[in-house]
């Protein structure tokens, strides 16, 4: 790239630099004799002039290099690669921040079900410490509740208690915090000689609505509400609602409806996804 004819284009080059300098040494005798007016310094010749100077000096590099010896072009190389590796590669993300397809209304459906995706159930030790949801005031400890062979899940201990099931005994069922799955919880809405208990205000968390779990070690599982439904506590497809799921999950539970004999009819069903 150095040869006659590059020399000559260089010459050619140069020589048109320095017109434009001249150009832009008449501009500055304009602008002082205009007193440095706007209109002519930004739309007028000394705007033009620096650009065709900028592009001028771009070949004058480019064809001057010959070659990478110098390290020029390397440098370039260099800089293109970091900014290509600072690119997200497409299909490297998983896609959870895609919002999964809630049915309308306020009753379960299978189709909510379905939509959090079907994955492994979480196991090991449960480390949780105590349950946290801001918006309704809540903060109250756990107790582990072990699911028995009949399938049965005992209640909470009590009216401000919040049962973690343990669904050990169970393959493809529950989850346990950090480990994924489908971390399963429950606690009363109201209880006898008490009123309104630890879950009374659950019907009332809505999409975006943040729950915690507050681990022994101090640490934070963070959980995102994305439904809050209610359906017939005798109709309801307990396997699929505590399945584990895709991503790492929490599903809360607990009582709602019209009370008759000591129970209520529905159940009331919050899913949040880990943040």
């Amino acid at each position: 790239m150095n040869g006659p004819q590059n020399q000559g284009l260089l010459a050619r080059l140069r020589a048109n630099m320095r017109n434009q300098l001249d150009r832009l040494r008449a501009n500055d005798t304009l602008r002082r004799l205009s007193r440095g007016r706007p209109d002519i310094m930004i739309f007028g010749a000394p705007v033009v002039a620096v650009a065709a100077i900028a592009a001028i000096v771009v070949v004058v590099v480019v064809f001057a290099g010959g070659g990478s010896d110098d390290g020029r072009t390397a440098r370039g190389t260099a800089t293109a690669a970091t900014t290509a590796a600072a690119t997200p590669t497409p299909g490297a993300n998983a896609g959870l921040k895609t919002p999964i397809p809630i049915s309308p209304g306020s009753a379960l459906t299978d189709q909510d079900l379905a939509a959090r995706g079907a994955g492994e159930a979480g196991r090991g030790d449960f480390t949780g410490q105590r349950l946290v949801i801001p918006k309704i005031g809540v903060d109250a400890e756990f107790t582990v509740r072990v699911v028995p062979g009949s399938g049965q899940m005992p209640n909470p201990n009590g009216p401000w208690d919040v049962a973690w099931y343990d669904f050990s005994g169970w393959p493809g069922l529950g989850g346990v915090p950090n480990q994924g799955g489908n971390i399963v919880l429950a606690g009363h809405v109201d209880y006898i000689n008490v009123g309104p208990a630890v879950f009374w205000d659950l019907h009332t968390l809505a999409a975006g609505d943040r729950v915690q779990i507050v681990l022994n070690d101090g640490s934070i599982a963070e959980y995102e509400v994305v439904f809050n439904k209610a359906i017939g506590a005798d109709v309801a497809p307990w396997e699929a609602i505590v399945a584990g799921t895709a991503q790492e999950s929490l599903t809360l539970i607990t009582c709602g409806g019209e009370f008759s004999a000591g129970h209520y009819n529905n159940r009331q069903i919050i899913w949040a996804q880990r943040v």
